[in-house]
């Protein structure tokens, strides 16, 4: 796919709603469900994904090279920067990418109070072009983490039913509590969504650990061999069977319906 300036219409003025896709656990699925989701709302909506992982995987999904990148958009260290609307790629008409780069490992270390919002600045610049704007966070709780929830309205938080998935998780709350505090008092938890999942009595009562941080999704994602598989041969949701489609399709859904009852 070339590179080339987006223009964007869209069918009301509304500024769009950006959602951190956010685990500081590595393994939960976060680009998973930032892909397919983001494919998912962008069967009505329009949406603009940001791969906010230096390990660029998202991008890699539908880009062999990404010349330039998020980072490239920075400013970082008084680094010239690349106005976002220049980086930005097209998937299809209603569904676009900011991509990333190993260069966004080197954004670890504030040299300045204005580094921590400098993504929430480089996302206003494009914010009214899109309804959704998903941010698939890299899983840390440093800088990289802390820009996401400055720029963003809500967080999703994608957690494997696992024993050990839920441990840590008092830790990330703690970090949205202290932007909330701090930084962003509009940051709203959208909600927890379980990833490869499997019903078990086991596993319910590791659902009850996590409501007592998140309020969680009804919306699960079943454990399919076929997700890793489609993601891998880099197979579009829409081209994915019903099984795999429809969890994600539903989530669609039911992230449109909280976020509509959080802004009444």
């Amino acid at each position: 796919m070339a590179t080339k300036n987006i223009k964007t219409t869209k069918k009301n003025n509304k500024l769009g709603k950006i959602i951190s896709i956010s685990n500081q656990k590595g393994g939960e699925g976060k680009t998973s469900i930032s892909l397919f989701l983001s494919e998912a709302l962008a069967e009505k909506e329009k949406v603009l994904l940001v791969d906010w992982d230096a390990q660029a995987n998202a991008s890699r999904f539908f880009f062999k090279e990404t010349p330039t990148s998020v980072f490239d958009c920075l400013g970082y260290r008084g680094k010239e920067s690349i106005p976002a609307n220049k980086v930005i790629r097209e998937v299809h008409k209603n569904f676009h990418v900011l991509p990333s780069s190993i260069s966004l490992a080197n954004f670890t270390t504030p040299f300045g109070v204005e580094d921590f919002s400098l993504l929430r600045d480089v996302l206003e610049t494009v914010r009214k072009d899109y309804d959704y704007i998903l941010i698939d966070c890299s899983p840390s709780l440093g800088l990289s983490l802390e820009n996401a929830l400055i720029a963003s309205d809500y967080v999703l938080i994608p957690i494997q039913t696992r024993a050990f998935s839920v441990q840590g998780i008092s830790d990330l709350y703690g970090t949205i509590e202290k932007i909330k505090k701090k930084a962003n008092p509009g940051l709203k938890l959208l909600g927890a969504v379980f990833n490869l999942y499997e019903e078990s009595r086991a596993l319910s009562g590791l659902a009850e650990g996590v409501k007592k941080y998140f309020p969680v999704f009804k919306t699960v994602i079943p454990r399919k061999e076929g997700i890793p598989q489609a993601q891998v041969k880099g197979k579009m949701l829409k081209d994915c069977d019903d099984k795999i489609r429809i969890p994600f399709l539903e989530l669609a859904m039911e992230v449109r319906s909280k976020i509509n009852d959080k802004e009444k």
